[in-house]
């Protein structure tokens, strides 16, 4: 996991910002507010993403020893996915009781793991079940790269219905790549079976641009020292602070910060 500090698995990370976290839950509250689902409007003068250096292994992350065929990866993603609904970035009912929002890296390869190890899963239990909602918001910087090309390609493929895929293949890809990124992001594309014409078109768009711009300033204001996290809260609360995953290494975690949030809801 990219951090600075020890992750070890455990419920204390499923905890909320609330008492001696509150100026931390306003601060991520206000951010989200601003950024909004869509991404809104480019924040001006804030800090530019930046990924940490020091890197942990989540959970052993299950990597092939050779390269598995990208054909066979498609097939495992669209099993995973297959009859859940998407709207742009988010997986699942949009009336979710509970809305999981991701915030993390192409690079990392602990978001990796945790996308190939953790999440299908989760999805299984709870986004396929509507008990929760799982929105991506992935953190590039503003220079060209190919992580920001894919968090680029991940909005360019909503637009098609197939966001999810798109996040799910890429990073399956840099596990079964050991780690490193996976092939490039138009290879992805046509992989799913996208119109990689109309895909590549609508790429680097303004709006498109300021949804990255946008979750990397929540990351900044909020002071995110590790990747990936995952913010927690039941829809009906929108006000209330996020419960604040950090170490999602297991479902067991999730499952204790999704229980939290349904009694917030409550």
């Amino acid at each position: 996991m990219h951090q600075a500090g020890d992750t070890r698995t455990s419920a204390r990370h499923s905890r909320p910002w609330l008492g001696r976290r509150a100026p931390a839950a306003l601060l991520i509250t206000c951010a989200l507010a601003a950024a909004g689902c869509g991404g809104g409007q480019e924040a001006k003068d804030e800090p530019a993403f930046s990924t940490p250096t020091a890197t942990q292994t989540v959970a052993e992350p299950t990597r092939t020893t050779a390269l598995t065929a990208l054909p066979r990866t498609v097939a495992r993603v669209r099993d995973e996915l297959r009859g859940i609904p998407q709207q742009g970035l988010v997986l699942g009912s949009p009336s979710a009781p509970v809305s999981i929002i991701e915030y993390g890296a192409f690079e990392c390869p602990t978001c990796a793991a945790v996308h190939g190890n953790v999440l299908p899963q989760v999805i299984e239990r709870y986004v396929r079940t509507g008990k929760a909602s799982l929105e991506f918001r992935g953190l590039a910087g503003d220079s060209a790269s190919p992580a920001r090309d894919l968090a680029l390609g991940a909005h360019a493929a909503a637009a098609q219905g197939r966001g999810w895929d798109f996040v799910q293949l890429a990073y399956l890809r840099s596990l079964e790549h050991g780690g490193a990124l996976p092939e490039p992001s138009a290879r992805l594309a046509a992989a799913l079976g996208l119109d990689v014409q109309g895909w590549s078109n609508g790429l680097e768009t303004p709006a498109r641009s300021a949804q990255i711009r946008a979750a990397a300033n929540v990351a900044a204001v909020a002071r995110f020292s590790t990747y990936p996290v995952f913010l927690v809260r039941a829809r009906d609360n929108p006000g209330h602070p996020f419960i604040v995953l950090t170490d999602p290494s297991s479902v067991r975690a999730f499952a204790g910060a999704i229980e939290k949030a349904q009694k917030r809801g409550v």
